[in-house]
């Protein structure tokens, strides 16, 4: 921050004095000393001050933070020999700020808070000493900027969007007031950003995608009036990926691939223009993490694969350039685990836990180096989750309860510690939910009842608690539907239904709010199709041809839309076969086989597509099997053997590639046995 012309100019001086003893150059002057009262204590705390900036970029924020505190303290002593001078104001709400940055990236969300609301506090009493001083305006918004940011990164969205609005409001303000002020117009462009980064948490996309556009617009034109600036580039590049975010986030993945497409762009320009700069390497990694996600949401698994694979040959080169920096440490631990995620949807699963394991010892290794850091505690929980998620694919449910233990002790230490970080609560809600996955597969369903019930508790008061949080709300949602799975499973059916319904009805009323997202569409298509399901299991044939029905007209408008999208083609497909499976059982035999053809020539398309995918294989062995179990029905004996083979001959074939999937054995056993009893 700046307290008018001669306190920036003191700053400066007091930061080349700074620089000058780093280097080991001799400071002195009478008159320097005169013009700066208690210079020496100035000097000492702007030496911490660039200590602290150099550690931070190393990647060492415990040493930054050290240095950080020290010039608080001595700037604060400072300020208590002087309360009304107004330059030491300023100078220790700059390490204020300073102290709450770092403590954002260790996690210590409530220590940030403390430290940005003092930073706030003294903003505020400069600003109002000088009413019409447009840079102390400038300087408060910046706090609100950071109480913001310390809301955010706690969950707490609501008051994370009334600070940022709070900042918004003055940046509106002086950049109408000064159209020229570059500084001034990108001010506004970031808190754009910041209010469409809280509106997408908060699911309130629509609104997200505005306060986005309104940012890209402003950068398109800062670009345009210094064009060849590359920061002013680059800028423009955010811009571009924060929108494909908020579109990814839609479900409107062509147009999120777009936006990525064009925002690499300008990142591989600025790559080839400057080969060395690490900054330009680590966005355009970043980029195709990205592009790898978008293209994993559509089910593309081998081009996300391929993308993450970039990105993580990116990240191995900058950790091998300073394998000191803690954040290039994490980016590739995140680059394996995003490998590993693609691996593990595709059925490889010694490959996946591979990469997850390679993700895990970076996290272990920077845990322990930063036990107080709880962001990188967080991180380490999460890979945690993700080996016991292999681990009951595999059906090692002893190893995955001992290693889900593990990640939901941290969470439980994190939220206790800072009781009011909603997202650590959350983080919790979904550990436990995986944690109820191991005990129901370990045949302990009482358990894992009461390990969902007590998740969903968790989730019920975090949305009762900021109802207008359509993210919560999802989450509330994919809760009910995961306990109504259980009763499905334990046939308990009306209470099946109730929770289903519960889902269905978080569902409508997001997707009614925003219509063109297409993720609650489909939340809504897949609630419709497990009431569905249920109907069908009570026998209810003309309830669950309603609900098949309505699940269909949604997957099909959304692959219709979308013919690229295999995640909806697969969607239809098996919409195809419940549509087929209810006039089965109605003895509609005729207008069944259509329906069950039609599934199974999607499921081969799709197999093609991406050969590698054993999820589409394995959705094609399903298909076969319905149509196979049509013509035993018909009395087709030899047909339902030809399609009971074929099934048979995929799920050998993928048990083969991963012979610890327990899931993929028991597939294989079913069609052996399906075939035995054909003979019989």
């Amino acid at each position: 921050m700046a307290n008018g012309a001669s306190a920036r100019f003191r700053w400066r001086i007091l930061w080349a004095i700074a620089t000058l003893a780093l280097s080991g150059a001799s400071v002195g002057g009478e008159g320097l000393a005169e013009q700066l009262p208690d210079v020496a204590q100035r000097q000492s705390a702007a030496m911490s001050l660039a200590k602290g900036n150099a550690e931070l970029i190393g990647g060492s924020t415990s040493s930054a933070l050290i240095n950080y505190l020290t010039a608080r303290r001595v700037f604060a002593r400072l300020l208590t020999d002087s309360p009304e001078d107004r330059e030491r104001m300023r100078d220790l709400s700059v390490a204020l700020e300073k102290i709450g940055d770092v403590y954002v990236l260790q996690g210590d969300l409530a220590g940030a808070l403390t430290s940005f609301k003092e930073a706030h506090a003294l903003a505020e009493r400069l600003a109002r000493g000088d009413a019409g001083s447009r840079e102390l305006q400038s300087d408060l918004s910046v706090t609100h900027e950071r109480v913001g940011d310390a809301f955010f990164a706690q969950g707490s969205l609501s008051r994370a969007l009334a600070s940022y609005t709070e900042c918004h409001a003055i940046r509106e303000r002086l950049a109408k007031s000064d159209e020229t002020n570059v500084g001034w117009q990108r001010n506004l462009s970031v808190s754009h950003n910041k209010l469409g980064d809280v509106l997408t948490s908060q699911g309130r996309l629509p609104e997200a995608l505005a306060h986005f556009r309104a940012g890209q617009a402003v950068r398109d034109r800062l670009v345009k009036a210094e064009p060849g600036n590359p920061r002013a580039e680059r800028d423009l590049s955010v811009a571009h990926e924060k929108i494909g975010d908020a579109l990814r986030a839609q479900g409107s993945l062509a147009a999120a691939l777009a936006n990525y497409e064009a925002a690499l762009a300008i990142r591989e320009r600025l790559v080839q223009a400057d080969p060395g700069n690490t900054e330009w390497q680590r966005d355009r990694a970043v980029l195709y993490d990205r592009m790898g996600d978008a293209t994993r949401d559509q089910g593309n698994l081998s081009e996300a694969l391929r993308r993450y694979r970039i990105a993580l040959a990116v990240s191995q080169r900058l950790s091998k350039i300073d394998p000191s920096n803690a954040e290039w440490q994490r980016d590739l631990s995140i680059s394996h685990e995003k490998v590993g995620d693609a691996l593990r949807a595709q059925g490889l699963l010694a490959q996946a836990l591979s990469s997850y394991s390679d993700a895990l010892s970076i996290r272990e290794a920077l845990a322990q180096t930063e036990l107080r850091n709880a962001g990188r505690q967080r991180d380490l929980h999460a890979a945690l989750r993700r080996i016991a998620e292999i681990a009951i694919s595999r059906g090692n449910l002893g190893s995955a309860l001992e290693g889900l233990g593990r990640a939901c002790t941290i969470m439980e230490r994190l939220a206790n510690a800072d009781p009011e970080n909603e997202g650590w609560h959350r983080d919790l809600a979904i550990c436990r939910e995986f944690v109820g996955d191991a005990r129901m597969a370990q045949g302990r369903p009482e358990e894992a009842l009461e390990t969902y019930l007590s998740s969903l508790s968790t989730l019920e008061r975090l949305t009762k608690a900021d109802p207008g949080n359509a993210a919560l709300r999802r989450d509330l949602a994919v809760s009910n539907f995961k306990v109504g799975q259980f009763l499905h499973l334990r046939h308990d059916l009306p209470k099946a239904i109730v929770r289903y319904s519960t889902a269905l009805g978080l569902a409508s009323s997001l997707s009614e709010a925003d219509p063109k997202n297409t993720v609650w569409r489909r939340d809504v298509a897949i609630a419709r199709g497990s009431i569905g399901n249920v109907y069908m299991a009570e026998g209810n044939l003309d309830a669950a041809a309603r609900e098949y029905g309505a699940h269909f007209e949604i997957i099909s408008r959304l692959a219709t839309g979308d013919p690229d999208n295999s995640v909806w083609q697969g969607d239809l497909s098996a919409s195809y076969l419940k549509l087929g499976d209810v006039l089965r059982a109605q003895d509609r035999f005729s207008d069944a086989l259509p329906k069950y053809r039609t599934g199974v020539d999607i499921a081969k398309k799709l197999a093609q597509r991406d050969p590698g995918n054993s999820e589409w294989e394995r959705d094609l062995a399903v298909a076969y099997a319905r149509l196979a179990r049509w013509h035993r029905q018909a009395g087709n004996i030899s047909h339902a053997s030809t399609f009971f083979r074929e099934g048979r001959a995929i799920m050998e074939r993928i048990a083969r590639l991963s012979p610890e999937h327990v899931g993929w054995k028991e597939d294989l056993a079913w069609f052996d046995a399906q075939i035995a009893n054909l003979r019989d």
